[in-house]
């Protein structure tokens, strides 16, 4: 073999030899920049994952939060008025919302039963269909609400009168009357209080006997008592027939208006003035008569008059 020949081979294998290794130099890069491009992605997505991690946890942390803030404000409403009942806080937000009058002495609560009359002073009245509520103050001045619950956050308010009417202040009869009381009744919904104008109210609450039915009922147990003497029942007709004519001008008593003994409440003697309709009794008023004193007091006005 020639020098030329010898020449030409070697050129050839150095050829072969460089594009060899520069191919061998090219994978490897290709390869390099494919495990960084998969290294990154693993990476980032790694750092998603930790992200929405971290995104849930805080998340969650808020959400906790916040529960705990309102358990938190719940339990501190629940326990301003832990210590009272359902009932009891009825009572004052329904004064509160109906009455609107907070600064009264004491807040009386009367239970009516259903089938007391609407109006105790008239046998020709209708009876409430269901038991009712009255709130009233010390005094009269103070306001007073009957009413009765629906169990839903609304109560049914009925529109009393304060002074009840005598059968020729109305223009129906006391049946009709009274029946449309009871059908025309105002549905109201009683709105949220303070706690603390709650609480205090709470703490005037004075409950009280049926007082329907113990003025119909005339026993023992009520606190009414039917064995007056009878000198003590003449004598305070007697001071109830003064009171009246010098306070009414109107004031009538014959066959059909009459002054009747009606039992004895906490020392006073109850005298009825009543009128005869058609068969029927009409009571125009009651009053409490203090027959030690003289002193006689419209007990149809203010049930207070005998305490």
């Amino acid at each position: 073999m020639n020098n030329k020949n010898v020449i030409i081979l070697l050129t050839v294998f150095l050829v072969t030899l460089f594009l060899s290794a520069c191919g061998s130099s090219s994978a490897q890069h290709d390869a390099n920049s494919s495990n960084q491009d998969n290294s990154a992605e693993e990476e980032n997505a790694y750092g998603n994952e930790s992200n929405n991690d971290a995104d849930e946890v805080s998340t969650t942390n808020n959400d906790d939060t916040g529960s705990n803030e309102n358990t938190s404000a719940d339990s501190t409403e629940s326990e301003a008025l832990s210590g009272y009942s359902a009932e009891e806080i009825e009572y004052a937000r329904v004064w509160l919302q109906i009455v609107g009058n907070p600064d009264i002495e004491e807040l009386n609560v009367v239970h009516i039963s259903a089938g007391d009359q609407v109006n105790p002073y008239d046998d020709d009245s209708v009876n409430y269909p269901k038991e009712v509520i009255s709130l009233g103050g010390k005094v009269m001045a103070d306001g007073t609400v009957t009413y009765s619950g629906n169990g839903d956050g609304t109560i049914n308010v009925y529109n009393l009168p304060s002074h009840w009417p005598s059968n020729k202040q109305i223009d129906t009869s006391m049946e009709e009357y009274t029946k449309d009381i009871i059908t025309n009744t105002k549905q109201v919904y009683i709105e949220p209080r303070s706690d603390e104008e709650i609480s205090t109210l709470i703490e005037k609450i004075k409950q009280k006997n049926k007082a329907h039915s113990n003025t119909q009922s005339g026993n023992e147990d009520s606190g009414i008592k039917t064995d007056t003497p009878e000198k003590d029942q003449k004598k305070a007709i007697s001071l109830a027939r003064d009171y009246l004519r010098n306070t009414y001008d109107d004031f009538v008593e014959d066959e059909d208006h009459f002054l009747a003994y009606d039992g004895e409440i906490n020392g006073k003697v109850i005298v009825r003035y009543a009128t005869l309709l058609s068969g029927h009794t009409s009571t125009n008023g009651r009053y409490a008569v203090d027959i030690t004193s003289g002193e006689v007091k419209d007990f149809t006005a203010d049930p207070q008059a005998v305490e």
